[in-house]
């Protein structure tokens, strides 16, 4: 994937990896959706290009379908938000940001040099829940839309988190922010890859690649704000939701229940599929599971694209 490093309307700079494949050979598609992937916390937008075996850049490929995979705020050369856009927690100002700011930008440069007709969001884990208060915000604050959205693909996060010991969380939130973490690669690959039969041990050896510290205020708010709050959004999400949580996923309690409790939260959207993926890791796209929930992700992206336009062209 290409990478990039773009100024945003607010003077800000917006950093990241894209692959646009053209269209021959590509099949046949209707309404092409625009993939933006959002990755989760200590990692950044390699974790969509991990390595040869482990990239959205082969089925963008076949299928014909960009992909633009940014670096979220305080990641790589996408710097904090300001001050002055600090509403709330950490997750719903950047889901506000990714609204208002990121996805408006990206649709007015590249919709019609992609020919596309709408946003898809792939997101993953802390990115996961960022695009839920995204998703929930696009029909509810700007009248017409800054953009259309067709649906979104989470994984990686719940309504039950299993809360890291961290003696940290129990400071003053105003003295956390500016302090980042970065876990040691052992830990880290425990955590996000679970049981060593689940993934090619190669990955193994992006490890380090793949790091990027993470703010401790970011993991305030996923660990003890976002099970108090994420039902507020998920209930405002009017579009399409995949939801996949794995079967050995370390950092949120994972059963059937689990799942089903989660999507339930999704009142309004026009569908929800929901799935606890069995053998799979936090971090399914560096498993061996990789290549099933991408395309699974791209398959269900079409197929909202192709939805949208459809109730666009009823309605007009």
């Amino acid at each position: 994937m290409a990478t990039f490093i773009v100024t945003l309307p607010d003077g800000n700079t917006l950093s990241g990896a894209n692959y646009f494949p053209g269209k021959v050979g590509a099949a046949h598609i209707s309404a092409r959706p625009l993939v933006v992937a959002v990755h989760g916390g200590s990692y950044t937008s390699d974790y969509f290009d991990a390595d040869g075996n482990h990239s959205i850049r082969h089925l963008s490929e076949s299928l014909g379908i960009p992909v633009i995979a940014i670096d979220r705020p305080c990641y790589q050369s996408t710097p904090p938000l300001p001050a002055t856009l600090a509403h709330s927690s950490f997750i719903q100002d950047q889901g506000r940001y990714l609204h208002q700011t990121i996805l408006p930008f990206l649709w007015k440069q590249h919709a019609s040099s992609l020919d596309v007709s709408s946003i898809f969001l792939y997101a993953h884990s802390i990115g996961g829940a960022i695009a839920v208060v995204t998703a929930s915000l696009h029909e509810s604050l700007q009248q017409p839309a800054l953009y259309p959205l067709c649906g979104i693909s989470i994984s990686g996060v719940g309504s039950n988190v299993k809360r890291l010991p961290m003696e940290e969380f129990n400071m003053d939130l105003q003295k956390m922010k500016g302090i980042s973490l970065r876990f040691p690669n052992a830990q880290k690959d425990v955590m996000m890859l679970g049981p060593s039969n689940l993934y090619d041990p190669a990955i193994l050896k992006q490890t380090e690649r793949l790091q990027h510290e993470i703010l401790l205020e970011e993991l305030y708010d996923i660990n003890v704000l976002w099970p108090d709050y994420w039902r507020k959004y998920a209930a405002e999400v009017e579009v399409s939701v995949l939801y996949t949580l794995g079967e050995y996923d370390s950092l949120w309690n994972n059963t059937d229940q689990d799942v089903k409790d989660f999507a339930a939260g999704f009142v309004k959207a026009t569908s929800v599929e929901a799935k606890r993926l069995l053998l799979a890791p936090h971090c399914i796209e560096h498993s061996l599971q990789a290549t099933g929930l991408i395309l699974r992700t791209f398959g269900f992206a079409i197929e909202s694209a192709v939805q949208l336009k459809l109730r666009t062209l009823s309605c007009g």
